[in-house]
């Protein structure tokens, strides 16, 4: 029987660039580009299972790729304190090549969630495993700060690259989650004002009349990034009513009854299949609840969906919310990428937390 963690190190390994980068799949056409968001939950699974010197290559790549457009941000920023609109190509993009170049696509691109997340990880890594590498990442740090504070409300694409026109409260969780940890770790960085009027605006925006958070401002279905809001970003405690509420419209909800997670309601994305890395988040907010068997339960699942040389999938069909959509994105972009390196990170985060919570 194939060990699922030690393969799940190796995708990641054999998928990380000289560069420090990783690519989001290495067999899907367009996955070969490294995002901030999937990056960070991959260089942290790095970090939970030992292999820190990747995730300091990673974390170190980062911070080059973004000072190189250190002109870029300086231009948002003056854009905006002239009242001046800005262009979508005026943004920082979500993706990079291995090599720290813009992708030739044509993109979703303004999205801050990585952003915030990349903040959040690399003052993880630095403070767990690595507090040498704070001082040469300190001013592509400063940088990330100064773009996020010009345009945290600005409505952005969503994790999930949909929704340009929307606030969405998981980019706030993330958001929150990035500038609290800079500010805790170096608090000359960030004015604790901007964390603080983050979470009241989740709070007077972002919650539906029942309570529970809302997918984006004035949409009061659920979204399973919302776990974000607790799990890790800790904008509110797993325990907090508005989070318990939104639990568990998630798994009312967006949560199969063979116990895969969608993303939300209305996905049409290779017709709505239930996704692995959302899965384990489930998991691990579980365990942060001691809800240890039905964490076990959620990674047995996972475990199940590996194909037979360990790679997991970003997503399976078995039980799609509207299988019309499936066959035209096979149609136009292949099967679903095929191994994930955002689910095997994922998948490690959670079976080490398991681990390490049976000791």
């Amino acid at each position: 029987m194939i060990d699922l963690k030690q393969a799940s190190i190796n995708v990641i390994k054999t998928n990380q660039a000289e560069s420090g980068a990783y690519v989001a799949s290495p067999t899907f056409s367009q996955y070969g580009y490294s995002w901030l968001r999937d990056g960070m939950w991959i260089a942290y699974s790095m970090d939970c299972v030992g292999e820190h010197a990747s995730a300091t290559a990673f974390h170190r790549w980062v911070a080059k790729t973004l000072l190189r457009y250190e002109t870029q941000v300086a231009l948002v920023i003056d854009k905006i304190d002239q009242g001046i609109e800005l262009t979508e190509a005026d943004y920082l993009p979500t993706r990079f090549t291995v090599d720290s170049d813009l992708g030739e696509e044509d993109w979703p691109n303004f999205q801050l969630d990585g952003y915030g997340a990349w903040l959040w990880g690399a003052v993880d890594h630095c403070t767990h495993h690595n507090p040498q590498l704070w001082a040469e990442i300190r001013p592509a740090i400063v940088l990330t700060v100064s773009y996020l504070t010009a345009l945290w409300q600005s409505p952005n694409y969503d994790c999930w690259e949909e929704f340009r026109t929307e606030i969405h409260i998981a980019t706030l969780g993330a958001l929150y989650g990035g500038l609290q940890a800079v500010m805790h770790y170096d608090n000359t960085i960030v004015s604790p004002d901007i964390v603080d009027n983050i979470k009241q605006y989740i709070l007077k925006n972002g919650v539906a009349d029942d309570g529970h958070f809302m997918k984006f401002i004035d949409n009061a279905n659920v979204d399973s990034s919302l776990l974000w809001l607790a799990v890790p970003f800790g904008v509110f405690d797993v325990n907090d009513n508005h989070f318990q509420k939104t639990l568990a419209k998630i798994e009312n909800d967006i949560q199969s009854s063979d116990g895969g997670v969608y993303r939300y309601q209305k996905d049409t994305y290779f017709g709505g299949g239930e996704w692995l890395l959302l899965t384990c988040w489930l998991a691990w907010v579980y365990l942060k609840l001691d809800r240890v068997a039905d964490a076990h339960r959620l990674i047995t699942w996972v475990e199940a969906q590996a194909t037979a040389n360990g790679d997991m999938p970003e997503q399976v069909a078995n039980n799609l919310l509207d299988a019309s959509y499936y066959q035209g994105w096979v149609d136009q972009w292949g099967e679903s990428a095929c191994p994930l390196l955002w689910s095997h990170a994922m998948y490690l985060i959670v079976v080490t937390a398991m681990e390490n919570k049976a000791i």
